[in-house]
């Protein structure tokens, strides 16, 4: 399916030559080098029944990352999530501060109205019980003297606690399926950093591309800052191509002078080259992110039951999205499907939110 771009002053990515995939790069993608983990069970035709046989029920949907948290009301209505205004909350956590207030709040709301509550979380779990963020230390401690450092015993009405990043592919998941009536996806987010999680034949898999190495064909802009994940020594994807952790770093070193992503976007806009440059090097390292992935899970991106799914800031940047799919097209010779999450689910919501909630409904 073709996007159709908006017209506009500047020129956009799609309008560039397209460059190749790097075989070399692709190489690199392994099950073990992406440190894959299974998440939980998730299927979406069977989700989207659960989904139209609870028509009207109301849930909570929480999301923990690492400077802020939020709790938002859903209810089903022909059997998509729809945001309610009854309840919400917000924090801003300075180290998770705030954090275990924000959900015993919303446990003490979800027993009032007899609902349940999914909680999506910034980092790592063994079971319902989160075991690292570089900024949480205070919610850390406090979950751990409150509540023994397990989410689920907050309240009985916690029926789901994932991942953030397989959070958002059970939401990209559902909405592939609804639109496309596919069942293997592959979310792919670029913010901060870059993630992955993969649906495939009714698992999620917890999925590191961003932390795979980068080969020398891709790093461009000679980045030299290390990956630091898994004591990694190399520089990795992310480094090369995330929309902090890449564009604003390698910014940065050309430039001399920090700027945050949304603002090199302006600059961009403004006809610099050299930002225009850096979020083409960004589609291309992203395109090698899914591509590979999709080569370690030995899904075709050519199968129109495989859908990616993209989440994050890049992804907002005009026509990232395009561009992507531009480039993977040229080296699958097909097409890809591709969707992004600016474009669907409920409002005043993310899909971290809508996938704590909808796995809350499943598990329930």
């Amino acid at each position: 399916m073709t996007q159709q771009l908006p017209e506009v002053s500047y020129e956009l990515l799609t309008e560039e030559p397209v460059p190749d995939l790097v075989d070399a790069q692709l190489d690199e993608f392994t099950l073990e080098a992406l440190h894959t983990q299974t998440a939980q069970q998730f299927d979406p035709v069977e989700a989207s029944k659960t989904m139209a046989a609870n028509e009207g029920r109301f849930v909570l949907g929480a999301d923990l990352g690492g400077d802020k948290g939020a709790v938002r009301l859903f209810q089903i209505v022909n059997g998509e999530l729809i945001t309610q205004s009854g309840y919400e909350g917000n924090v801003q956590g300075n180290d998770g501060a705030g954090y275990v207030q924000l959900l015993k709040e919303a446990a003490v709301y979800a027993e009032e109205q007899s609902i349940c509550l999914g909680i999506s979380w910034g980092g790592p779990l063994v079971g319902t019980k989160p075991i690292y963020h570089p900024k949480a230390k205070i919610f850390f401690q406090e979950l751990k003297d409150q509540f023994d450092g397990d989410l689920q015993r907050i309240s009985p009405r916690v029926t789901a606690a994932v991942n953030d990043g397989p959070a958002g592919a059970i939401s990209g998941a559902l909405q592939a399926y609804r639109q496309y009536n596919a069942t293997n996806t592959i979310f792919v987010i670029n913010g901060g950093g870059i993630g992955t999680s993969v649906v495939k034949d009714g698992i999620v898999y917890a999925a590191e591309a961003g932390h795979v190495r980068g080969v020398d064909a891709l790093n461009t802009y000679a980045q030299s800052t290390p990956c630091g994940v898994y004591d990694n020594s190399f520089v990795c994807l992310e480094r090369l191509g995330a929309n902090k952790a890449g564009i604003e770093d390698q910014w940065l070193d050309k430039t001399g002078a920090y700027m945050r992503a949304r603002d090199i976007e302006d600059e961009y806009k403004a006809g610099n080259r050299f930002a225009a440059e850096l979020y083409d090097h960004s589609a291309l390292v992203l395109a090698h992110v899914i591509t590979g992935t999709a080569k370690a899970f030995e899904l075709s991106l050519q199968d129109v039951n495989t859908v990616i799914v993209g989440h994050g800031g890049a992804f907002k940047f005009p026509a990232y999205g395009a561009r992507i799919g531009q480039i993977i097209a040229a080296y699958v010779k097909a097409q890809p499907r591709l969707i992004m999450t600016k474009d669907f689910g409920a409002t005043n919501s993310n899909a971290c939110l809508d996938g704590a909630a909808i796995a809350a409904i499943c598990n329930n």
